[in-house]
C-alpha cells in the first residue's frame, strides 16, 4: 500500500465507495468521511492527506465551506483539492475553480478519470517538491539577479522574488505578520495571508525544491540548501576588513557592492536597508582609503576617495580626501579640480 493518503468525502455511500475502491485498486492509502465537519475535525487535529476528493453539494456543510476552512490550516493549504459535482452544474465548476481548486470531476466518473486526475496533482506536487541542486546564487546590490548553475532564472511574480530577499535577510525566521507588513502593508491579515502563500508558492516554482520550510509558525529557508547571497559576502568581508585593517582586505570587501541595494524596488523594507546599507558603504569606504593611506598605497587611497565621491556626491570628505591624496601625488591640479566640483555640486544643491 502507497503512503500516499487521499481523503475523500462524500454524503453519498455508494459513490464514496466507488471513488475509495478505484484509489485503493491504484495503490493509495485512502480515507473516506460521509461529513465534511467530520473530515475536517480530523485534518484541525493532525490528519495530514497528500490529496483531497470532496463532493460539492452536501448537507452538513458544502465543498465550498470545506475548502476554505481546510485552507486555514497552514500546513495544508498546498494539498491539492478536486471538486466533485454534476455534470450539468457547470456554476459549481466555476465557482470551485475561482476559490482555487486544483481540479474538478463531473459525476459519474469512470476510474480512470479520478487516478489520473489525482496523479496529475501528486506529479506537480513533486516538482515544487523537488531536491534544490547545483548552486544558486543571489545578487542583491544593483538590480537583483538569481542564477543556478550560471544561468539566469526568471521572475513571473516581482514579489516572489522580492520574497526570496526578504527571507534571506531574516534568516532566524519570520511570522506570516511579519512578511505581510513588509511587502503588503495596509492589507488586511485574511487577504496579506492569501497574498504570502500565492506568493510562497511562486517563489518555490521558480526554485525548485523545498527551499521554505514552516515550524512553529515561522517560516525559513531550508538550511539544507545553499545559496550564494552577495550581501552576507559583503558584511562577512567587511567585518574581516575592519578586523585586520589591511588594503586588501578592504578591497575584497568594497567588491560585492556593484550598485544600491535591490535597484528598482521601493518597499519600506527595503528602503529603510538599502539607506543602511549606503551608509555603511561610505564608512566602509573611508576606513579603506584611511588604511591604503595608512599603507602609502597613494594610487587605490585616490580610486577609493573617487569611489566614495560617486558613492555619495555631496561627502565633503570624500572630495577632500581625494583632493589631499592628488596633492601627496604631485598633482595640484587635479587636487583643485576635485576641490573645484565639490563647490560646484554645493552651490547647484
Amino acid at each position: 500500500m502507497s503512503t500516499t493518503l487521499v481523503l475523500a468525502v462524500d454524503d453519498e455511500p455508494a459513490l464514496l465507495k466507488v471513488t475509495e475502491m478505484s484509489l485503493l485498486s491504484a495503490g493509495y492509502s485512502v480515507l473516506t468521511f460521509d461529513d465534511a465537519r467530520d473530515a475536517l475535525e480530523e485534518m484541525t487535529e493532525g490528519l495530514r492527506p497528500d490529496v483531497i476528493v470532496s463532493d460539492i453539494h452536501m448537507p452538513s456543510m458544502d465543498g465550498y465551506e470545506f475548502y476554505a476552512r481546510v485552507r486555514e490550516i497552514g500546513e495544508l493549504r498546498g494539498v491539492p483539492f478536486l471538486f466533485l459535482t454534476a455534470l450539468e452544474d457547470r456554476a459549481s465548476m466555476r465557482k470551485g475553480m475561482a476559490l482555487g481548486a486544483d481540479d474538478y470531476l463531473t459525476k459519474p466518473f469512470d476510474r480512470g478519470e479520478l487516478i489520473d486526475a489525482v496523479e496529475v496533482r501528486l506529479r506537480r506536487i513533486a516538482e515544487l517538491r523537488r531536491p534544490l541542486e547545483g548552486v544558486v546564487a543571489a545578487r542583491a546590490f544593483g538590480h537583483p539577479v538569481v542564477e543556478k548553475n550560471g544561468e539566469r532564472l526568471d521572475w513571473d511574480s516581482l514579489k516572489a522574488l522580492e520574497l526570496l530577499f526578504y527571507l534571506l535577510e531574516h534568516r532566524s525566521g519570520v511570522t506570516t505578520f511579519e512578511v505581510a507588513e513588509a511587502l503588503w502593508p495596509g492589507k488586511t491579515e485574511s487577504k496579506a495571508s492569501s497574498s504570502f502563500h500565492t506568493t510562497l508558492y511562486r517563489l518555490r516554482k521558480v526554485m525548485g525544491g523545498e527551499l521554505v520550510e514552516s515550524a512553529n509558525r515561522r517560516y525559513y529557508l531550508h538550511r539544507k540548501f545553499t545559496i550564494e547571497y552577495d550581501a552576507d559576502l559583503y558584511r562577512q568581508r567587511s567585518q574581516r576588513a575592519r578586523e585586520s585593517r589591511s588594503v586588501a582586505d578592504f578591497r575584497s570587501a568594497l567588491a560585492p557592492y556593484a550598485g544600491h541595494f535591490l535597484t528598482g524596488f521601493d518597499s519600506i523594507w527595503i528602503e529603510n536597508l538599502r539607506a543602511n546599507l549606503q551608509a555603511e558603504h561610505l564608512t566602509l569606504l573611508q576606513e579603506a582609503a584611511e588604511a591604503a593611506l595608512a599603507e602609502d598605497d597613494l594610487v587605490v587611497a585616490t580610486g577609493i576617495y573617487q569611489a566614495m565621491a560617486d558613492h555619495e556626491p555631496y561627502s565633503e570628505t570624500a572630495w577632500e580626501g581625494l583632493a589631499d591624496a592628488w596633492e601627496r601625488r604631485g598633482d595640484r591640479a587635479r587636487a583643485a579640480e576635485a576641490r573645484a566640483r565639490f563647490e560646484r555640486l554645493m552651490d547647484d544643491g
